[in-house]
Formats: structure tokens, sequence, C-alpha cells
């Protein structure tokens, strides 16, 4: 049943102690109709809940593994990764400045100049 629709009959349900029989009359005829228009019967809402699932615990077993020993080896893996991909995006550094002045000098030599000035060689 919707918390609402709950909220709903248990106030209906507080009218059942009026000293009033009309009013406790009305409470009931008004509550039976709520619980069959929610679909349910009062069986169903008067039957206890299932207990929740306990929760799960997850045992982790460590297998004379020492964890800062092995977050220090994962540590020193990850730097000497690290070092390597430096080295490896230096390189390609060097290797496309080289394509680029090569490229370079060709579109110089296709224009017609004879020897293209170097980089270095520009003074401001």
């Amino acid at each position: 049943m919707h918390h609402n629709t709950l909220a709903r009959l248990i106030r209906i349900l507080g009218l059942l102690g009026s000293e009033h029989p009309g009013e406790r009359d009305s409470a009931a005829r008004a509550a039976h109709r709520l619980v069959a228009s929610a679909g349910t019967s009062w069986a169903e809402l008067l039957r206890p809940k299932a207990a929740p699932p306990k929760a799960i615990v997850r045992r982790v077993r460590e297998y004379g593994i020492d964890p800062e020993g092995a977050a220090a080896a994962r540590m020193r893996q990850l730097k000497a990764t690290n070092d390597r991909l430096e080295q490896q995006v230096l390189s390609l550094r060097r290797r496309l400045a080289a394509m680029a002045e090569r490229d370079r000098r060709a579109r110089a030599l296709a224009e017609g100049d004879d020897e293209p000035p170097r980089a270095g060689d520009l003074k401001p």
C-alpha cells in the first residue's frame, strides 16, 4: 500500500475510538472502502511482513599478503610505466619536430628557394 494511502487509513482508523456511534460507523465504512480501493484485503494488510534479508558480509581472506608491500610494489610498477610513457612521448615529439622541419624544407625547395633558412638561423 502506498505511503499516503496508509497515512490516510491510519487517520480514519483513529476515528474508530470516537464517542459518537455514527462517526465510528462512518470511519469503519471509509476504512473498508479505502482498503478495497487500494486493491488489497484486511488479511493482506495485517499479515506480518517478512523480515528483511540479513546483510551479506563479505569476508576477505589475506593469504600472507602484506597490503603495504603490495601497494608499494604497485606504485613502483605504475611509476615505471609512467616513466616509460614519458620517454615515448618525448621521442614522438622529437620525431614530429623532425618531420615538420623536413616538410618545411621540402615546401621551400618546391617554391624555388635553393637553401631554405633553418629555424635557428633566423635573427629578429
